[in-house]
């Protein structure tokens, strides 16, 4: 087993050289044993946030990749990332969120084949969700109300860290159709829609800085993400009864 971390990083200059460092010189041997790559992938910032890629880089030459795209996008970043990794198997983790817990238990479900596909949810009942009330809520909201009611999800998120198969990360990269913060949504109902297993299991959240794009701004664009979600999975639900032999 050897993981590519994938890092979507985009106006990151002030903090991301010391989290990056302090999480490489900190790592367990039994984690750096595993640890293949990690690819901080650029997008479309407007700060220094390249060039501290690129010095993280020359500190770190046989760890740290650096890719990037020309326009913000996590979604997008995400995605480049996943496509780029060359490890058996791919995490996707926050600059401000390098969990190294989450890294090993997800690694251990992995190796042990318990699950193809891990993801660190924040309504797990033994996470720690130390964000404003706002958010928690909205979170809660959104995945009840708009994936497990109109989509039909059984999970309890779909947003944040994640571990999986690299063949898996592959496929569901060439599979996907949306882009931006979407797009981690997409892949987690993607994979539950090719009976891909999947574990939910708890992380510990603290909001370092303000989110982007605030609470009121994300609302409107909730029904258009359903919409786009649920187009995305009838795709798939098509194509699976097309393959059905008759």
């Amino acid at each position: 087993m050897k993981f590519s971390i994938v890092v979507p990083v985009h106006n990151e200059a002030v903090a991301l050289a010391s989290s990056v460092s302090e999480f490489l010189q900190t790592l367990p041997g039994a984690l750096m044993e595993i640890l293949l790559e990690v690819i901080l992938v650029e997008n479309g910032s407007t700060d220094g946030t390249l060039d501290t890629c690129k010095c993280i880089q020359e500190k770190f030459p046989n760890v740290v990749r650096v890719c990037t795209i020309p326009r913000g996008s996590y979604g997008e970043a995400v995605k480049k990332g996943m496509l780029e990794s060359r490890g058996t198997h791919v995490a996707i983790l926050e600059c401000d969120l390098l969990d190294q817990r989450f890294l090993s238990a997800s690694a251990a479900i992995l190796d042990k084949n318990q699950a193809q596909f891990v993801v660190g949810s924040k309504r797990h009942p033994q996470s720690i969700d130390r964000r404003p009330l706002k958010r928690r809520v909205l979170t809660a909201l959104y995945n009840f109300i708009f994936l497990r009611l109109l989509i039909g999800y059984p999970g309890s998120d779909t947003h944040g860290l994640k571990s999986m198969q690299g063949s898996l990360a592959k496929r569901l990269c060439e599979l996907a159709i949306t882009t931006d913060e979407i797009f981690q949504t997409e892949i987690v109902l993607l994979a539950w829609q090719l009976g891909v297993e999947i574990k939910e299991i708890p992380v510990q959240i603290r909001e370092i800085r303000n989110p982007s794009v605030s609470v009121v701004r994300r609302l409107p664009k909730v029904v258009n993400t359903v919409r786009e979600l649920q187009r995305s999975l009838v795709r798939i639900q098509k194509q699976q009864a097309t393959a059905k032999p008759v």
